[in-house]
């Protein structure tokens, strides 16, 4: 799925004919100092740190902004700069599991803090594109973007 906003990737999950699940892994990130960066040899002066902070799931629903995702993730932390959300459907059209999304979100975190979110739609606390490109991924179980 080719969104090019919280929007636009839900209301595809909702015309799509399967039921979704939207992951969500919140992330601080903060810049590395020169110092650090030459003690650890590394020349990129954008390096920085990314912690997870905490994650969430939740079905795909009519009317989902993302200020609401926002609200219920400042409720348990607001110490958070980027959300990186995935999208996870079964084979069969239902709804992914809450234990599926919890396996699912554990691999998520995994790849966020290994660098690897292209799959993933990256969204600022405003809920604005950083990165927008959150594909599904075909398979015969569940799958997760």
């Amino acid at each position: 799925m080719n969104a090019t906003s919280f929007d636009d990737l839900v209301t595809q999950c909702l015309l799509s004919g399967f039921k979704h699940r939207l992951l969500y892994v919140f992330v601080r990130v903060s810049a590395m100092d020169e110092a650090t960066r030459r003690e650890m040899g590394i020349e990129d002066e954008d390096a920085g740190f990314v912690q997870v902070v905490l994650d969430a799931h939740q079905p795909v629903e009519p009317g989902l902004k993302f200020n609401q995702v926002r609200e219920a993730a400042d409720a348990q932390s607001a110490d958070w700069s980027l959300c990186m959300v995935g999208i996870a459907k079964n084979s069969d059209a239902s709804l992914p599991s809450d234990a599926q999304a919890q396996e699912f979100l554990a691999d998520m975190r995994e790849r966020v803090l290994a660098g690897d979110v292209d799959d993933f739609a990256v969204l600022d606390r405003d809920g604005h594109p950083v990165m927008v490109d959150a594909e599904e991924i075909p398979g015969i179980g569940p799958t997760l973007n």
